[in-house]
């Protein structure tokens, strides 16, 4: 029986259960979960048990819990930003070095851009050519401050994949770069900018010519050429 298992153990089966049931369909967002007394009933638990089961759904973005009386607990909208900042945090308090960037980039991007040449749709690629198009017309201009991207045109390449896994890894690597270029002088990134911006444009074009492969050797020349700047950059420092 749950009654006779530990509080920190009773509380872990409580989340799995929840877990499982959205994963199943059965618990959608804007669901309200029952109350702590109601839901200790049910799992012949305390009210502390299920508080803690609670407090650790809402840290992983599970849940949203509302004060008040129209408050509860409720099931939270899909959101993967709180897995994001944890992965890019876990990666960057590892002193993930330049080569194991590189070599991840490297196995990571390319894929995603092949499968962004086969899936992404009319709106997908309107969204590129906007966020290309303001990247080339910063890139142009030398005069006023630096406005760092981001990698915002990978993160949009990643998004046409329309897989959920790659794009929390795209994210998180994106943001160990955007770290690692933050490290490299402001008129040098600005030159870097330009070279960037010419393979954007090649890899824009293969994707929205539907060339899988065309946009997966790009991007992989694309990757290693990145990659080799900024290690120039940070060895001259």
């Amino acid at each position: 029986m749950l009654a006779s298992v530990g509080q920190g153990r009773v509380s872990e089966t409580i989340v799995r259960r929840i877990k499982k049931q959205i994963s199943d369909g059965r618990l959608a967002a804007g669901h309200k979960l029952p109350a702590e007394r109601e839901m200790a009933r049910q799992f012949k638990t305390s009210r502390v048990s299920v508080r803690e089961a609670y407090r650790s759904l809402e840290e992983l973005g599970v849940l949203r819990i509302r004060r008040g009386a129209d408050g509860g607990a409720f099931i939270a909208k899909v959101d993967h930003e709180p897995v994001l900042r944890s992965l890019a945090l876990v990666l960057g308090l590892a002193k993930t070095s330049h080569k194991e960037l590189t070599e991840a980039r490297l196995l990571i991007e390319p894929p995603i851009a092949r499968l962004a040449a086969r899936r992404a749709r009319k709106e997908d690629i309107a969204r590129l050519e906007r966020a290309l198009e303001q990247e080339e017309q910063q890139a142009s201009v030398r005069t006023g401050p630096f406005r760092p991207t981001g990698s915002q045109f990978h993160r949009l390449i990643a998004a046409c994949a329309r897989n959920l896994p790659l794009i929390v890894l795209m994210n998180a690597l994106a943001d160990l770069t955007a770290d690692a270029a933050a490290a490299i002088d402001v008129s040098l990134r600005a030159r870097h900018r330009l070279q960037n911006c010419h393979f954007h444009r090649l890899i824009f074009d293969a994707i929205r010519q539907r060339d899988g492969q065309a946009a997966y050797k790009i991007m992989a020349e694309h990757i290693g050429d990145i990659q080799g700047r900024v290690q120039r950059s940070l060895k001259q420092r």
